[in-house]
């Protein structure tokens, strides 16, 4: 007996857990406007007798506001802008920009430690005074190109990557 009662139980509970299904009603009115409802009552009277019911595929259904993007198409995604409605291009000129004013320092620095080298080279043949004046300035004009390529790089390195951050621009956009 009470075998027989749970075994009801089951069966039932079952029962009510099956799949349901909706029907769906279509009709159009007088101005050619569609719409659709699950609820036969909601049709207006004039058009109960021309309602289709519409047949319901999981494929067709979109969750949301925005209909299902196309799959041949790609669906269209807004260019991400940062707080300041600046997009990634002002991002990556900058960089880019910075990159540039570093090579170009280091280009310099490069000429300078190369005529330095070609000077030390020919030192022999110049008074000694002429010699040291000429390293003097170099060694000035080095020690300037090195706290500017500090600077630039701490600028490209740090400053940047901080400032593009607070702006909510996405970080790849610095990269080369």
């Amino acid at each position: 007996m009470v075998r027989t009662t749970v075994v009801m139980a089951v069966l039932m509970s079952l029962a009510v857990f099956s799949d349901v299904h909706a029907e769906f009603y279509k009709w159009v009115d007088r101005n050619g406007r569609e719409f659709i409802t699950n609820d036969k009552e909601k049709i207006p009277a004039e058009y109960r007798g021309a309602a289709k019911p519409v047949e319901m595929r999981d494929d067709r259904v979109s969750i949301g506001k925005d209909p299902v993007a196309d799959k041949n198409k790609p669906a269209a995604v807004p260019e991400h802008k940062d707080k300041y409605g600046r997009g990634e291009q002002y991002w990556r000129k900058r960089a880019e920009n910075l990159r540039r004013q570093l090579r170009d320092q280091e280009n310099e620095r490069e000429l300078l430690v190369k005529q330095e080298r070609d000077d030390e080279s020919k030192t022999k043949k110049r008074s000694s005074s002429s010699a040291k004046k000429a390293k003097s300035s170099r060694d000035k004009k080095l020690a300037k190109i090195d706290k500017k390529i500090a600077k630039i790089r701490r600028e490209l390195d740090v400053d940047l990557p901080e400032e593009a951050r607070k702006a909510d621009a996405y970080p790849g956009w610095l990269r080369e």
